[in-house]
C-alpha cells in the first residue's frame, strides 16, 4: 500500500481554496504542520485523519491515497457475487460459487459463512445430511475464528436454526445462551445517552430497530408452524398482519419509505388468508393495497437515500445509503417479486376480474 496523503491534503486543499493556515486552525495544528505534510516529511497523527477526512469531505482511504492490491479487489468481486446470487442464484449455484471461491481464499470467513448458509438451505430443502454436517463444521469455524460480529452472531443463529430443525433443542439452547440477552444490547444502552449531545438520535434509532423487530415477529408468529394453516387460524393470522402493519403506520407515520416493502409483504401474505376464506372483495382490497406499497417501495429506493424519514419518532433518522450494514434488493425491485407472486394458481379464480388485472399492469409497468 502506498500512501500518498501529503500530496493529497495539498490537492484538495487547493481544489477547495483552503489555505494552510485556514487548514491549520480547523485541525488545531500549526502551519508549519501542513507544510511538512504536504511536503512529504511527515505525516498527520492518527487520530486526525478522520477530521481531515471531514473537512476534505472524503473517505479515509481517498485521503491517504490507498489503493487496493488485485487480490483485494477480487475479493470484494466475489463478495458482490455472493450477494447477487443470493437474490436470483439457485442452492446449487451458490455453493457451486461459494466452494470455487473457498479454494482461492480459504481464510476468508464470509465466503464460509455464505457457504454454510446453502448447504443449510439444501439440507432444508433435501434433506442432505452431508450438507448438514458441513454446514455445521462451517459455522462452527466462523464462530470461533471470525474478527467480524456480524459473522459471528449470524453464524450461532444458524446454528441455532440447524440444531432446532435436526430436533437437537438442547444444542439450539446452548447456542442461544451465547447470545447477549436484549437488555444488554448497543441500542438499549446508548439510547440512555452517553453524553456525546446524541440522546435524542440513539433513543430513535432503538425505536426504530424496535419497530422492525416487532413488526416481523408478529409477521414470523402468523407464519409459525405452531398455528397450523387450516381455516381455524386464517382469522387470527389475518389480524397478526393487520396489527403488523399498523405497528410500522404508528411509528412512521405514512413517510414509510424503506417500511413500504414490509407493508407490501403483509398485505400479499393477507391476500392468501383472504382468497382461502372466499372473500374476493377483501383480497382484492388487499393486493391493492400491496401494489401502492410495491410501486412506493421502489420510488423511494430510487429516490429517498440520504433523507430523513418525517415521524415525530424517528425524524433524526435517514434513509441510509446501501454499504455494508444495509442491503437491499439490487437484480430485481420489489414490483417484480410482488408481479411473480400473482403467478400462484390460488389467483386463478380472480384473474380477470378488472381489479386484478389493474393490479397486475401497474406492477408490470415498475418491474425490473
Amino acid at each position: 500500500m502506498t500512501i500518498i496523503i501529503g500530496n493529497k491534503i495539498k490537492t484538495l486543499r487547493r481544489e477547495q481554496k483552503v489555505t494552510q493556515e485556514m487548514l491549520a486552525e480547523a485541525l488545531g495544528v500549526t502551519p508549519q504542520a501542513i507544510s511538512r505534510w504536504e511536503s512529504g516529511n511527515g505525516y498527520p497523527d492518527m487520530e486526525l485523519l478522520p477530521a481531515l477526512a471531514d473537512f476534505f469531505a472524503v473517505s479515509i482511504d481517498e485521503l491517504i491515497g490507498y489503493r487496493k492490491s488485485e487480490r483485494e479487489e477480487e475479493l470484494d468481486r466475489i463478495h458482490k457475487e455472493l450477494d447477487r446470487l443470493s437474490e436470483v442464484g439457485t442452492v446449487e449455484e451458490r455453493i457451486r460459487f461459494a466452494r470455487e471461491s473457498l479454494i482461492r481464499f480459504p481464510g476468508d470467513e464470509e465466503i464460509k459463512s455464505h457457504l454454510a448458509t446453502c448447504l443449510y438451505l439444501l439440507w432444508s430443502e433435501k434433506h442432505d445430511e452431508a450438507a448438514r454436517d458441513e454446514a455445521e463444521a462451517l459455522l462452527k469455524s466462523v464462530m470461533e475464528n471470525s474478527a467480524d460480529p456480524d459473522l459471528h452472531f449470524d453464524a450461532i443463529g444458524t446454528l441455532i436454526s440447524i440444531y432446532s430443525e435436526s430436533g437437537h433443542p438442547e444444542k439450539a439452547l446452548e447456542m442461544a445462551e451465547m447470545l447477549t440477552p436484549m437488555k444488554y444490547c448497543r441500542e438499549f444502552q446508548l439510547s440512555g445517552g452517553v453524553g456525546d449531545g446524541k440522546t435524542e438520535w440513539y433513543i430513535q434509532d432503538e425505536i426504530d430497530k424496535l419497530t422492525d423487530c416487532l413488526g416481523i415477529a408478529m409477521q414470523t408468529l402468523a407464519l409459525s408452524e405452531d398455528l397450523p394453516n387450516d381455516p381455524s387460524t386464517w382469522d387470527k393470522k389475518i389480524e397478526m398482519l393487520k396489527t403488523s402493519n399498523e405497528i410500522y403506520r404508528i411509528v412512521y407515520g405514512d413517510n414509510l419509505m424503506f417500511y413500504h416493502g414490509r407493508l407490501s409483504f403483509n398485505l400479499w401474505l393477507l391476500s392468501t388468508y383472504l382468497i382461502a376464506q372466499g372473500k374476493t372483495e377483501e383480497t382484492l382490497d388487499a393486493l391493492e393495497q400491496m401494489c401502492a406499497h410495491a410501486l412506493a417501495y421502489d420510488r423511494s429506493y430510487e429516490e429517498d437515500h440520504g433523507k430523513h424519514f418525517t415521524s415525530i419518532f424517528t425524524d433524526k433518522l435517514i434513509y441510509p445509503e446501501p454499504g455494508k450494514d444495509f442491503h437491499e434488493l439490487t437484480e430485481h425491485n420489489q414490483s417484480w417479486y410482488m408481479l411473480d407472486r400473482m403467478k400462484a394458481s390460488r389467483y386463478d379464480g380472480i384473474r380477470e376480474n378488472e381489479r386484478f388485472a389493474a393490479v397486475i399492469e401497474k406492477l408490470e409497468s415498475r418491474a425490473r
